[in-house]
């Protein structure tokens, strides 16, 4: 049985070393003292949800982080899955599907017009499977400009 919880600055540990594995198997540079910086950061925006799933024990064993922006092409708001991460050790027991299910609960209590998610490349297809599996779709590339 799992139990879930909007994080806050008490979680900042949590968060921050379960973002920094989720980096460390994608392939990512950030260690969990940075990510602890940035979190502190935006902790305090009420546009970002950081939700957090606990085993029986009370380990975290899950995360999912959301934020609220605006959209001109879904008219209106929507929000940005830009991280989800469970611990291997969980995997394939359905808490993804949950963690998923919770974001969504979130977006329409919000009257998000949609939810996205940031997905990593075509070399993660299990990743991109899962997440059509649960009713996303694909919209296109997404590139970046680093500041």
């Amino acid at each position: 049985m799992f139990h879930f919880r909007i994080a806050d600055e008490s979680d900042i540990a949590t968060v921050s070393v379960l973002i920094a594995r989720l980096f460390e198997e994608v392939g990512h540079t950030p260690e969990a003292e940075d990510i602890a910086a940035v979190y502190t950061e935006i902790d305090g925006d009420n546009r970002h949800s950081t939700l957090l799933a606990f085993d029986e024990n009370v380990n975290a064993v899950g995360l999912v982080t959301v934020t609220e922006t605006i959209s001109l092409y879904a008219c209106g708001l929507i929000g940005v899955i830009n991280e989800l991460y469970v611990v291997p050790e969980y995997r394939s027991e359905g808490l993804g599907s949950i963690l998923l299910d919770k974001c969504k609960e979130l977006g329409a209590n919000r009257n998000w017009k949609r939810l996205e998610v940031t997905t990593p490349g075509e070399e993660y297809a299990k990743t991109l499977h899962f997440y059509e599996r649960e009713g996303f779709f694909r919209i296109g590339p997404r590139y970046k400009y680093e500041l």
